[in-house]
């Protein structure tokens, strides 16, 4: 705007009457004074126009721009009308003033006036001209099952080279194959080829709307799956002002419906933190779909419900539910719940013998959820002695496939906790835990709770397809690991598990080679159980591991994914050239 009211300003001092060479010779150093403000504007919009399509610019926001262009195409138009009647009389008067003795009228300033006042349409019809969605769909396919071993080698590798600007989020498993991530949408993969089935993307960035996670698993912050893995939740927009939430169908990429919400509440009143601020809470089940407090059909989008006191999801606990604790807050539910039930609220606590210590810093040990039917959120259960995962600042215990852990034992495991001092050794006591069904806790099903031995606490593991679970051989070491199937409800120890299975799968860690070819699949042991080879490096090039690769379970293919960054060989720039995402088929 500052550089359309120089150039207005400019045009119109041009076309003022009077001597050219009084007019000229002050027009050019106020032309040079002008031209940092002109550069600065375009390198500014240019700065806008990129934040803009990160952000899916939507009316309220230029909204703004368009009233100030139309401003200055008023300003310009008026000044033209002014001119016109000065001309005017001038003709008819018998002495002509100084200022209309001479009048110029060119097309300087009608230009002018037509440039910002078609700027300011342009700004109204970005939205709906400029972020359009470009979408694939096709025929559903059936899904394969889980292979449970490796390959005896690769069977497919697809390489994806991409900027910063076009970022790749990561793989996930939907309901017929993995799914590609990325920063502007979602892509189906063939499980036995790697190729592109569906897609659905937008010129705009997708904003986080699921927890705070690792950057190698940003798949995870950026989408959430129902519990059955056929719907997938994005979302395009900037919370609080907007965001628009997409949920597609993971078996053709069938855009299901489209939901635009805007934050309800008061930054000042009800939200003391800017991350919760700037995220909403968002949850699914196999039906619905809830975000804040408005729950809608994963079907068509309707409005089913309203959330009951959505603003007890999120915040401090306005008074702690146990005396005996000096660390207690409400965490965030997770965004993917049971397959039936919804996950009200959560607060979590643990003894901390220091109590000037920040909340962030407390060691939580114990939770307490309330669950209801996503059908009927008035009929709350409170399920007791949940157990939070391994890192006392993420949120509630982890749920896969509607599963949860809790202590086997509440009332032992309670007493045990408030004895020991677990601000100087939190991670050296063990307990009988079990994994229990979200939707058994609702009363939707009768699975029974399955018992997992005397462990410490699950671990946190976007990409796993079974709860891991963390033992306590030796003091501050949570080496041994035990999985549960949620499944086939089976319980695999590391030191027991056969080399087949999810837990198998799951008890394997990718990592850089140590001969620096290619990706590694270290087993508990330490053993290599699968080597993969980079795809064809380039001499001239080095690549170094970008995250750490991970492996991802789904229908028909089990995948390593490894985000590598590209640097010119021999250039000390530290400056990467390019990324490369390389997924590998391994079973």
């Amino acid at each position: 705007m500052l550089a359309s009211t120089c150039l207005v300003w400019l045009l119109l001092f041009f076309d003022t009457p009077g001597p050219p060479p009084k007019r000229t010779r002050p027009a050019i150093p106020s032309l040079l004074a002008a031209s940092p403000a002109i550069a600065a504007s375009f390198l500014f919009a240019r700065l806008w126009w990129h934040e803009s399509q990160r952000i899916q610019a939507t009316y309220p926001v230029l909204a703004q721009l368009a009233v100030t262009a139309a401003g200055i195409g008023i300003a310009a138009g008026s000044d033209i009308g002014l001119r016109r009647a000065m001309s005017r009389a001038a003709k008819t008067a018998k002495t002509p003033t100084r200022t209309a003795r001479s009048p110029r009228m060119t097309g300087a300033p009608t230009r002018a006036a037509a440039a910002t006042l078609a700027a300011a349409a342009v700004a109204l019809s970005v939205p709906s001209a400029v972020f359009v969605a470009t979408s694939v769909q096709v025929t559903a396919a059936e899904p394969e099952p889980i292979p449970e071993t490796l390959s005896d080698g690769v069977r497919w590798q697809r390489v994806i080279d991409h900027d910063y600007d076009d970022d790749i989020a990561g793989v996930i498993a939907g309901a017929v194959g993995p799914i590609l991530i990325t920063d502007h949408g979602a892509m189906g993969l063939d499980s036995s080829t790697g190729e592109t089935t569906w897609s659905y993307s937008r010129p705009a960035r997708l904003h986080e709307i699921a927890h705070d996670c690792s950057p190698s698993t940003q798949a995870h912050c950026d989408t959430v799956l129902s519990p059955d893995g056929t719907h997938l939740v994005i979302g395009y927009g900037h919370y609080p002002l907007e965001i628009v939430f997409v949920v597609l169908n993971t078996t053709n990429g069938e855009v299901v419906f489209e939901h635009t919400y805007k934050s309800k509440f008061d930054r000042d009143e009800d939200i003391d933190e800017l991350w919760e601020y700037n995220h909403p809470v968002v949850q699914v089940t196999d039906h619905v779909l809830v975000v804040e407090q408005e729950v809608l059909s994963l079907t068509d989008g309707s409005l089913l419900d309203t959330m009951p006191d959505a603003q007890a999801l999120r915040g401090d606990v306005p008074k702690c539910p146990a005396d005996d604790s000096v660390g207690c807050r409400r965490r965030r539910p997770p965004a993917s719940a049971g397959h039936s039930t919804l996950v009200l609220k959560t607060v979590c606590w643990g003894r901390d013998d220091y109590p000037d210590n920040d909340f962030n810093d407390v060691d939580y040990t114990w939770c307490e959820m309330g669950v209801a039917p996503d059908s009927d959120l008035t009929a709350v259960t409170t399920v007791r002695a949940v157990v939070p995962s391994d890192e006392a600042d993420s949120d509630v215990g982890p749920v896969v496939g509607g599963w949860t852990v809790r202590y086997a034992d509440p009332d032992a495991a309670y007493e045990e906790l408030i004895r020991s001092n677990q601000s100087e050794d939190p991670d050296s006591l063990s307990f009988p835990l079990e994994a229990v069904s979200l939707d058994a806790m609702a009363g939707f099903t009768d699975a029974e709770p399955v018992a997992l031995g005397d462990l410490n606490r699950p671990e946190r593991n976007e990409t796993a397809h079974t709860l891991t679970i963390l033992g306590t051989p030796e003091p501050y070491k949570l080496t041994a690991r035990t999985h549960f199937d949620p499944v086939t409800k089976q319980v695999y120890a590391d030191a027991d598990a056969p080399f087949v299975g999810p837990g198998y799968l799951d008890s394997l860690r990718p990592s850089e080679s140590r001969t620096d070819d290619g990706t590694d699949l270290v087993g508990t042991d330490g053993t290599i159980a699968m080597h993969v080879n980079y795809p064809d490096p380039q001499p001239n090039l080095e690549y170094q591991t970008r995250f750490s690769p991970y492996l991802v379970q789904a229908p028909g293919a089990v995948v390593v994914v490894d985000t590598r960054q590209i640097h010119q060989r021999g250039n000390y720039d530290p400056t990467p050239i390019g990324y490369e995402t390389v997924i590998y088929g391994v079973g």
